[in-house]
């Protein structure tokens, strides 16, 4: 206790702000001793270099909704709460380009660029607690990445804090910027292993003009996926295709976005394929959560095959013209690759994490991975074995 106390009043020093750790702050059951809330990226600098000196590890969080993604820490004392870092830096309409601190929600992010009819496609489950930090540590995405990519294809610019707390820039805050090697996408998604992000910039793109949601379901996993790529190939306004399961049948939920013409006549097309099909309309239908989630990937013509092959009791959300499924388990048996689909673990219990890499079979890059962390966090200080590899 005394040294946690000591912990946390170093950090309060540093940071301005600083707590004990608790579970709400634990990662895969693993408590950190203390909480730190710097508002700078200087004192998040300070408080790596402090971890670097005294031997510590620290893992940043920031909406907490991407916790569950990768292998269990192999040390974790500080958590580096970046809520604080919550600010819009600089915004230019004109320039379609927008600069924001991590901490800052995707859901003030919305607000911001909305006022000037503008958007940054980030897609996440709960936008108003997910942080743009997270977002990008975690390189999460959802069904809007059909038409509007990932978010390594609209970040521009990033600074960051590597693990032996040096302040440093990738990319800049233009769009056409070749200078130097894009280091913006070793950072996305690497889990905070590599550096803590402290501010990114983004290329913006304008609001649609109209968007429609619409649903039907089909009397299986082949024909509602069918339809989503006859959409796409057909050139349709579509924003996003999801496959979903609704009891014995399968259901289609599409997004469309453009102007209005476009998006009235996807509607009356879709329709029209949906019904050929023996489709109808079904309404939305809220998924249970599963204590167990992986993502499969495969080749978009094999996922029919794959969802009909996955038990009656798992929850599906399926991106056909991707080939990629989430699915929900109940229990850990399910963790084994299905049909030969590469896996990754989204979530599970920890204790089902400690015989396995939640990343699957080490790529053939690793040695190139394991030298670019021992390059930028050399003392291992940033979330240590969370990444492919546990790195």
């Amino acid at each position: 206790m005394a040294r946690q106390a000591s912990l946390q009043s170093e950090l309060e020093s540093l940071a301005g702000a600083a707590r004990a750790g608790s579970e709400a702050d634990a990662v895969d059951g693993v408590v950190p001793q203390a909480v730190a809330r710097p508002a700078t990226a200087d004192a998040v600098a300070e408080i790596v270099r402090y971890a670097n000196a005294h031997g510590l590890a620290v893992i940043p969080l920031g909406g907490r909704q991407h916790r569950g993604l990768g292998n269990i820490p192999a040390r974790y004392d500080i958590a580096l709460d970046t809520t604080a870092l919550n600010a819009v830096v600089d915004y230019e309409p004109e320039d379609l380009t927008i600069t924001c601190q991590a901490g800052i929600t995707i859901g003030a992010l919305r607000a911001a660029t909305g006022a000037a009819g503008q958007m940054v496609p980030f897609d996440p489950d709960i936008p108003n607690e997910a942080t743009v930090g997270g977002v990008l540590a975690a390189d999460a995405w959802g069904a809007s990445r059909l038409s509007l990519g990932a978010a390594r294809d609209f970040t521009i610019g990033l600074r960051v804090v590597t693990g032996d707390g040096l302040i440093s820039r990738a990319g800049g805050r233009v769009v056409k910027n070749v200078a130097g090697y894009d280091m913006c996408k070793l950072y996305i998604g690497s889990l905070g292993t590599l550096a803590v992000i402290t501010e990114a910039t983004f290329k913006t793109l304008p609001l649609p003009h109209a968007t429609h949601d619409l649903a039907h379901q089909f009397a299986s996993a082949a024909d509602a996926c069918s339809i989503a790529n006859e959409a796409l190939l057909g050139g349709l306004s579509l924003r996003s295709a999801v496959v979903t399961r609704a009891g014995d049948r399968w259901a289609l939920h599409l997004a469309l976005a453009a102007s209005e013409a476009a998006v009235e006549r996807s509607v009356s097309e879709i329709a029209a394929l949906a019904s050929e099909a023996g489709g109808e309309t079904a309404s939305a239908v809220s998924a249970e959560v599963h204590p167990v989630r992986v993502r499969l990937a495969t080749l978009p013509s094999r996922l029919p095959g794959l969802l009909g092959d996955l038990p009656a009791t798992a929850t599906v959300s399926a991106y056909p013209t991707l080939g990629v499924a989430r699915v929900g388990f109940n229990d850990n048996a399910a963790l084994s690759p299905v049909n030969g689909a590469k896996m990754i673990v989204e979530m599970c219990p920890p204790d089902a994490k400690q015989a396995m890499d939640v990343f699957g079979r080490a790529p053939q890059s690793l040695p190139l991975m394991r030298a670019l962390k021992e390059r930028l966090d050399p003392n291992a200080v940033l979330s240590p074995g969370r990444s492919v590899g546990r790195l």
